[in-house]
């Protein structure tokens, strides 16, 4: 329902009105990037992105958390038709391997982040939105925007059995925070004195090659004994 409502409300702009709204995101993608959620205005905006009208970020979104939301879904769904398109070219082989599966969580957003007008802010962008207690993300990690991280979730389940699904749901939602925050801290160093920093001097493949297998062993980490005992703990209080 929700892409069908995308689709039709777009297919009723112009070329140049559909031009407006994705400046109009990609300013605002920016200021949120530089100063924070809370702290830009949609006039601010709408200057950013070169409007002698000053009510066009209003005409298109109508509020500063439709705009938001708008971002999420302009960056979101170029990210899943990335993914949805690597899963489709993985083999059955692949499929049935962590590192394969992990790698097609990571390469969309990293090829999102370096080869897209403004990709650098879209993940500065992101991790704020995943901080932010104001926004109802569940909404959004539910809608089909995330369609092919539930692909790639439910592989990992066929993968790793033997990590129980209590554990396993907790695991990914921290893998995937672990994983935005990461990306985002780096383009943070790459724009503040990035030629003093330490990770500047690393190689951007070395830098998510590492990223990938540090997350390939958080998702296949046996359990320990503590966690073992909690989880045994919490089964035991919800069967009462």
């Amino acid at each position: 329902m929700v892409a069908v409502e995308l689709t039709t409300a777009r297919s009723k702009l112009t070329p140049t009105s559909e031009r407006t709204r994705e400046q109009l995101i990609l300013a605002g993608e920016r200021l949120f990037a530089q100063s924070g959620l809370d702290s830009v205005s949609l006039r601010q905006i709408n200057n950013a992105a070169g409007q002698r009208n000053s009510s066009a970020a209003h005409y298109h979104f109508g509020s500063k958390d439709a705009l938001v939301r708008a971002i999420y879904e302009y960056r979101g769904e170029r990210i899943n038709q990335r993914r949805s398109a690597m899963l489709a070219r993985m083999s059955a082989q692949e499929c049935g391997q962590v590192r394969p599966l992990i790698k097609a969580l990571v390469h969309p957003i990293v090829a999102e982040i370096e080869e897209t007008e403004g990709g650098g802010h879209s993940i500065i962008f992101l991790s704020q939105l995943y901080s932010n207690p104001a926004l109802d993300l569940m909404s959004m990690w539910r809608s089909h925007l995330s369609e092919s991280v539930g692909t790639i979730y439910q592989h990992m389940r066929e993968v790793l059995p033997e990590i129980p699904e209590e554990v396993a749901g907790m695991r990914f939602g921290l893998m995937w925070v672990a994983m935005i925050n990461t990306l985002a801290d780096r383009q943070r160093l790459m724009t503040t004195r990035a030629s003093e920093t330490a990770v500047a001097r690393t190689l951007p493949v070395l830098f998510v090659s590492n990223v990938i297998d540090m997350l390939c062993g958080a998702a296949a980490a046996p359990l320990s004994a503590d966690t073992l005992a909690e989880l045994n703990e919490l089964r035991a209080a919800t069967r009462q």
